[in-house]
């Protein structure tokens, strides 16, 4: 019963450590750009939010997430030009996609510059954040 209850706890404290990993490694990203008063944005190329949050980009200008619906693909990255915060453009980028002919990424840019990762999913980031902490305190307390 004891080896059970301490292996429960155990895996508890492990979900949060990797809560707090993943929360970690994003502050210290932006921590990076903003020595050099830059914007961290994400930068990658996938099919949704969730599969699109991994690489980083110092940004001077502005994080975008464009949203090509005919292609189903989603990209972002950041654009040099200083762009007004939650404004939109269709842009066709130079990215051929091989698997269409090679025709370019089309689609909805919105923009962002208000803070370091605008352009993620942040509301399912914090979510899953909040749940794995509740999660440890449930088994902490039970």
């Amino acid at each position: 019963m004891k080896k059970a209850y301490f292996q429960g706890k155990m895996e508890s404290l492990l979900l949060l450590f990797i809560a707090v990993a993943a929360f970690a490694n994003t502050v210290e990203g932006a921590a990076n750009c903003s020595v050099s008063g830059e914007l961290s944005c994400f930068s990658c190329m996938g099919r949704d939010m969730e599969n699109c949050r991994s690489g980083l980009t110092c940004c001077k200008g502005a994080c975008f997430k464009l949203q090509d619906l005919v292609h189903n693909v989603m990209v972002k990255g950041c654009v040099d030009t200083k762009e007004e915060d939650a404004s939109m453009k269709v842009r066709e980028l130079n990215v051929p996609l091989y698997w269409a002919d090679n025709e370019k990424v089309k689609g909805e840019s919105f923009f962002c510059n208000s803070k370091d990762f605008c352009n993620s999913a942040l509301r399912q980031d914090i979510s899953l954040i909040f749940a794995a902490i509740s999660l440890v305190f449930t088994h902490l307390v039970l």
